[in-house]
């Protein structure tokens, strides 16, 4: 979808919804673009040490198949290098997220079935506010303020629903990289994608702010919505009945 179109979408959600974080794009590129914070490093980081230090300095995060002794997930949740399979030992024994070995190398598998190869060279992370109009953002990632604006992306996500009116966000136990991108970009290959809510997952959040809540979705979808708002809850010419 292209940044033009995404950013005045944005600027619709922006009058009836309150975000307290920027929101992001993500897009593949050929370039190295100057000025960008590589995920690359001679000791063990997480991308989410990145992300508000990417909102701050007006910068973007670049992801490749190179990423040293970083966190692997993202090279490998992105479609970049293989998905290791340690025979669950990490997940199961390491972090103690799944009971069994046998549940961890399920979600292994389940993972991989998730994944699709970068279309570029890099994969790009960054406000959309600065994305460049030349640009085709894949996945939009906003960040609600609160529960009740939270609330009102999960109905908006229904509103024009013709098929399943109430399975149409999910909440899925992943890692914070599959849920920011992963999983939305995924969707994009589906008839009809799902919203996401993430970073749910217990380790990311010591790398994230505490107010931080995650809604991921397709930009196409992003944009489906935000053309829905007028005459809509949202629309804000809409005066709710009395006693709501």
């Amino acid at each position: 979808m292209d940044t033009k179109t995404v950013k005045e979408s944005l600027r619709k959600f922006s009058e009836v919804l309150y975000f307290n974080y920027p929101a992001v794009g993500w897009y593949f590129s050929s370039e190295e673009i100057e000025d960008s914070f590589i995920f690359r490093k001679d000791k063990w980081v997480c991308m989410f040490m990145y992300l508000k230090m990417m909102m701050n300095k007006e910068k973007r995060i670049r992801f490749s198949g190179d990423n040293l002794n970083a966190c692997t997930g993202p090279t490998e949740y992105f479609g970049f290098t293989e998905l290791e399979d340690d025979g669950g030992v990490f997940l199961a024994e390491t972090e103690r997220f799944f009971k069994d070995l046998e549940i961890s190398k399920a979600y292994t598998r389940e993972s991989a079935t998730l994944i699709h190869s970068p279309k570029e060279k890099y994969l790009y992370m960054e406000k959309i506010e600065n994305i460049d109009d030349s640009r085709e953002i894949e996945v939009i990632n906003v960040f609600p303020g609160d529960p009740t604006n939270l609330a009102k992306l999960v109905t908006m996500s229904a509103y024009d629903s013709v098929t399943s009116i109430m399975n149409n966000v999910m909440v899925p136990n992943c890692s914070g990289c599959q849920s920011i991108f992963t999983i939305p970009y995924n969707e994009k290959f589906k008839e009809s994608p799902k919203n996401i809510i993430g970073l749910m997952e217990p380790m990311v959040r010591n790398f994230v702010p505490k107010d931080m809540m995650l809604f991921s979705l397709t930009t196409e979808r992003f944009v489906e919505m935000a053309d829905n708002i007028e005459g809509s809850f949202l629309d804000k010419n809409f005066k709710n009945p009395t006693g709501f």
